[in-house]
């Protein structure tokens, strides 16, 4: 992402400016410091506390930790390899959002360790906030149930985002990820359409902006 959708994440948010901007995934932070910088958001942020994994069962995120860019001690998930280095967990607590921290705006940067599809949204009203990312775990169904919050929690006129959206059929073919982005949002192009009047792929990025502008929301 940092090298070539990162720059269009920021120049969107440098010109949308939300003032509550929705995450779902962050990482080491990258996006969530991008919109930070660029405006003057509050950030909501939902990830997984122990981390993701792959299909087989290993950590989907990590590094050496001689070789990571964060401190010894800044993250609890750690194991020793084989070979006797120290691996670090690097999208797990103590790793997730470090780079929104570690510049100084933790203070509006509002962490939520869960499931996405289990997250409790109701007391939050319709419309609430002015642009969301959808960026977290990238199978069908966990894409499915956060583009369905989405929709109902940014406002009329906000963005949608998604990552790891491509419809390149050799990209989908070498990427897993891609492929579980795509087949949701294939899926949903009923809804999704019907909420974003004006949704389109950036290309040749790896993102999906939608635009949400639906009637019905309005009355």
């Amino acid at each position: 992402m940092e090298a070539n959708d990162l720059p269009i994440l920021r120049y969107l948010y440098r010109h949308a400016r939300p003032r509550r901007h929705l995450e779902f995934g962050t990482w080491e932070g990258r996006g969530a410091l991008g919109c930070l910088q660029e405006c003057d958001a509050t950030v909501w942020s939902l990830n997984l506390r122990e981390g993701e994994t792959n299909e087989e069962g290993r950590w989907a995120y990590d590094a050496w930790l001689d070789e990571a860019e964060f401190a010894p001690g800044n993250s609890i998930f750690t194991r020793t390899a084989r070979n006797g280095r120290t691996v670090v967990r690097t999208d797990a607590l103590g790793a997730i959002g470090r780079l929104v921290h570690e510049h100084g705006l933790g203070h509006r940067f509002c962490q939520i360790y869960c499931d996405s599809r289990q997250w409790d949204s109701s007391n939050l009203p319709d419309g609430f906030f002015d642009s969301a990312l959808i960026d977290g775990g990238h199978t069908e169904d966990v894409v499915t149930s956060d583009t369905l919050n989405a929709l109902r929690l940014v406002r009329t006129g906000g963005l949608i985002m998604w990552h790891d959206y491509c419809p390149d059929v050799t990209a989908q073919q070498s990427c897993s990820s891609i492929r579980g982005v795509v087949d949701a949002i294939h899926q949903l192009a009923p809804v999704i359409r019907r909420h974003c009047g004006d949704w389109f792929w950036i290309e040749p990025s790896w993102i999906l902006l939608g635009v949400r502008n639906d009637r019905e929301y309005e009355r």
